[in-house]
């Protein structure tokens, strides 16, 4: 994948297989996962009920701009320190896009501290920018 990828993608066009949720919750990395196709799709929804995302973790190309966490950075990752406790652990976690995620360069290893822990929502949000949904704060 060319430019950054998102380590939380929904499980569309372009994802590829980041990871499988453990009994702990946590995420299991799939190092250099397959990319999504239609009978991967097939082979995992038979794995578990309602959406893929409940069981497993996806990674796409980063959307940026096209994204509601954008507002020139990535705001999901923000997100997900206010979840989760984001002290890194002495040995990071198992990753197949580290050379590339969006999260990793933004933020180093504090970003994989909160990683194995997001799921992702699988809906058609709106695509709305960060700054530009009620209750935000306008960056410059």
């Amino acid at each position: 994948m060319a430019g950054h990828t998102c380590p939380s993608a929904q499980a569309g066009p372009g994802a590829v297989l980041l990871g499988v949720f453990g009994p702990d919750g946590r995420a299991v990395f799939v190092p250099h996962g397959p990319k999504l196709t239609p009978e991967l799709r097939g082979q995992l929804a038979a794995t578990t009920t309602g959406p893929l995302e409940t069981r497993f973790r996806f990674a796409a190309p980063c959307a940026q701009s096209a994204c509601v966490f954008w507002d020139g950075s990535c705001r999901a990752v923000d997100a997900a320190h206010e979840d989760f406790e984001s002290v890194p652990d002495a040995a990071l976690p198992e990753c197949g896009i580290r050379d590339t995620c969006r999260w990793w360069s933004q933020e180093g290893a504090h970003a994989c501290a909160v990683c194995p822990r997001v799921r992702t929502a699988a809906t058609d949000v709106a695509r709305t920018p960060v700054h530009d949904r009620p209750g935000s704060t306008p960056t410059s």
